[in-house]
């Protein structure tokens, strides 16, 4: 995998008693992630840190997701979604005395619980930039774009619910969220690459939320 996180390790070296893992990872929208695990934080956390934070805007990156072993073990009910991005996405491990990324197990309760958050959410947020006002094209297809990717470990979820292999593209990704669940999600990968986006389009895609909303209010789980 060719990514942007080369040098990280060195930029990690004054926690690297502590590491356990060093993942980068590709999601579906071609962005470049990253993922430092520790074994537990450092007592000097963010001074042991700043080398890491000067790496990463040095070089124009995210800030990886850096968390410990036992804030794994103890959020999986809490936030099962980014993980099963994670778990599902395109990956290469830098370092891994340990995989603490590779079996991980969820509850479809869980995932069910935060998807119904995620929508719900969404929903919310695209009605208040409507009402505030901010409905030129430019403003609506900013908003409309970072909402659909955000929701990109939503639909996800929804495979882990159908116990169906995940998605290796945006378009199978919707393509089979829309059969699993029974929505019709075909103007979602559309609204990704449209360069205008119109009220008309973010009340649909209100409506599309809202869909998906109740749907989850009873989708069934093992």
């Amino acid at each position: 995998m060719n990514h942007p996180f080369n040098g990280i390790l060195k930029s990690l070296e004054p926690v690297q008693d502590f590491l356990l893992q060093v993942c980068v990872y590709q999601d579906l929208s071609d962005s470049y992630h990253a993922v430092v695990i520790l074994e537990e934080d450092p007592a000097d956390w963010f001074q042991k840190m700043a080398s890491l934070s000067r790496f990463i805007h040095k070089k124009g990156l995210t800030l990886p997701l850096i968390i410990n072993r036992n804030f794994i073990q103890n959020s999986l009910d809490s936030y099962p979604l980014e993980f099963i991005n994670i778990a599902s996405s395109v990956k290469q491990n830098l370092l891994a005395k340990e995989d603490l990324l590779a079996n991980l197990q969820f509850d479809q309760a869980d995932v069910r619980l935060q998807m119904e958050r995620e929508f719900k959410s969404k929903w919310l947020l695209t009605r208040q930039v409507i009402l505030e006002g901010l409905q030129n094209s430019r403003n609506l297809r900013e908003a409309i774009h970072l909402s659909i990717k955000s929701l990109i470990p939503a639909f996800k979820g929804f495979f882990l619910l159908g116990n169906q292999p995940y998605p290796q593209s945006l378009r199978d990704l919707f393509e089979q969220a829309a059969i699993i669940s029974n929505t019709d999600l075909s103007a979602m990968h559309r609204w990704l690459n449209e360069k205008n986006i119109e009220v008309s389009d973010a009340e649909r895609y209100l409506d599309i939320l809202s869909k998906l909303m109740q749907k989850m209010e009873s989708f069934p789980v093992e």
